[in-house]
């Protein structure tokens, strides 16, 4: 896409544009405009490309040229060196260079028809007290843009004087800004709800648990206790693992009940096992656990892993440290191992969990 030539570049929006598009939405909050000019009009000259040449100018390539469109089509014929231009310029001026910049505008094209004066330079501001240049340009780099389309006077300023008001401290509110925005961006009640409960992780795993919390609704959240309940958790446990590993209830219900089957019923492991261990449901599934049981499958099948060996652990070794213990050290013994190995891996790589089947009759493993 990045090489089509212009010509066929406008002729390929055009006609997909009238094709899915035929009246397209005016551009939310935009300076006033001539009405008649905030639609393209059927008969449009794809030809006429003073826009197009305009974002060129400012390094953007066709396909990010493409997209802009496609989700703002109403770009086109606006005055767009007269209100578009100056935010350009600004977010060049605050460090948005070279392909920094397209990249940046492409990812949300909803930011240019934000106000420069009452929005986008508010908002900077806000994130500005908080944050130092490096970490502001970090912080909108791994959010988008949608940092600027966000009332953030009126969502993280009430959040921000809330945490610290709970004791967090002004360094961790900056960390999650710059890694986990949307966690500020919650609504100042659901942020209430979540600090209540985040508060039952204590202080060392406090930020852990404000993130899990904040990323399902409260319902959601309900729901997801309701899940770990269901494969054998008490609702204390939950709460435990809440204090002891708080991501670890970010698991998925499918992942969760998934691994829970494979522990309990192929493995013969007992739930209690899982529960105080709860890391175990957040390896990864394919690359980690599935694939290191057939090496181990192999292994027990030749008596090459003592009986009373608490297996289980195995899954929690580094990848350097499981390939030293349980495939170099028998490499001379099983010949091929590594390579069943690395196959079991790739070949986990493509397959979507959902289409995993457990093997009920498969030999159990000791604990």
């Amino acid at each position: 896409m990045a090489k089509t030539p212009l010509r066929n570049l406008l002729s390929l929006i055009h006609n997909r544009f009238l094709q899915t598009n035929p009246t397209p939405s005016p551009i939310p909050n935009p300076p006033p405009l001539n009405p008649k000019r905030r639609k393209i009009p059927q008969n449009a000259d794809p030809e006429s490309a003073p826009f197009f040449n305009f974002l060129k100018s400012y390094g953007f390539n066709n396909t990010q040229i493409a997209k802009v469109v496609k989700q703002r089509p109403a770009f086109l014929h606006s005055r767009f060196n007269k209100w578009m231009k100056p935010k350009l310029e600004y977010f060049m001026e605050k460090g948005f260079e070279g392909k920094l910049l397209p990249q940046f505008v492409a990812s949300n094209p909803l930011i240019l028809s934000r106000s420069l004066e009452s929005q986008i330079k508010p908002s900077l501001g806000i994130l500005s007290q908080f944050l130092k240049d490096d970490e502001l340009l970090l912080a909108i780099k791994r959010s988008s843009s949608w940092l600027f389309t966000s009332n953030l006077n009126a969502v993280i300023r009430p959040n921000i004087d809330f945490l610290i008001n709970e004791g967090v401290s002004v360094d961790r509110i900056s960390r999650l800004l710059v890694f986990q925005p949307r966690v500020i961006l919650q609504s100042h009640a659901r942020m209430v709800y979540a600090v209540k409960l985040a508060k039952e992780a204590g202080q060392p795993r406090f930020i852990h648990a404000l993130r899990v919390i904040c990323s399902v609704s409260e319902s959601n959240w309900k729901k997801k206790v309701e899940a770990f309940m269901s494969v054998g958790w008490t609702k204390e446990e939950v709460f435990n693992t809440l204090r002891k590993d708080p991501i670890c209830l970010a698991c998925s219900e499918r992942k969760l009940r998934y691994l829970m089957d494979f522990y309990v019923k192929t493995m013969k492991l007992d739930a209690k096992t899982i529960i105080s261990y709860p890391k175990l449901i957040l390896y990864s599934t394919d690359k980690r656990i599935l694939a290191r049981y057939e090496v181990l499958k192999v292994l027990k099948s030749m008596k090459l892993i003592k009986e009373n060996k608490k297996i289980v652990w195995v899954f929690t070794l580094s990848e350097k440290k499981f390939k030293e213990e349980y495939i170099t050290k028998n490499k001379d013994k099983v010949p091929g191992l590594f390579s069943m190995y690395q196959q079991a891996v790739k070949k986990r790589k493509t397959r979507k969990e959902k289409n995993e089947t457990i093997d009920l009759k498969t030999a159990s493993l000791t604990l």
